[in-house]
């Protein structure tokens, strides 16, 4: 199956929806979907590699901090997200690489402004070989 990612309208929101074989690629799945939504990740260059870290209650609740730390990447330090790599991921943690560039005003165009990552609708599951996720994003 591999990973695969694809948005869907919700009211006034934006959700992303995804499969994928292991966890650790569903977030991974997630993540560079968040990342498209708010640039086109084909015109982000992989120039530099940020590690994140996230540890959270239940395997949901470490999807939300993960995305919303990958959205605090953006608002905060204005870098845009090429790739995702999760390197370790259990229930309650995950360590990740991000790889991107600092947002040029020139070369990037903004797409959704996405203003935080939601509970609505929120699902990390195993469904028979594979994984699927669900997250809402308010914009």
């Amino acid at each position: 199956m591999s990973k695969s990612c694809r948005t869907f309208e919700h009211t006034a929101d934006l959700g992303l929806e995804a499969r994928a074989d292991t966890p650790g690629e569903l977030f991974e799945a997630l993540g560079e979907g968040l990342a498209g939504a708010i640039c086109l990740r084909q015109t982000v260059a992989m120039q530099k590699t940020v590690h994140v870290q996230v540890e959270s209650e239940d395997i949901e609740s470490l999807l939300v901090d993960f995305l919303s730390e990958l959205l605090g990447l953006f608002n905060l330090e204005k870098f845009l997200i090429a790739g995702v790599r999760v390197g370790k991921i259990d229930e309650t943690s995950l360590a990740a690489e991000v790889t991107g560039e600092p947002f040029d005003p020139a070369r990037h165009e903004l797409g959704e402004e996405i203003k935080a990552v939601t509970y609505h609708q929120l699902k990390v599951a195993r469904e028979g070989a594979g994984w699927t996720g669900r997250v809402i994003l308010d914009i």
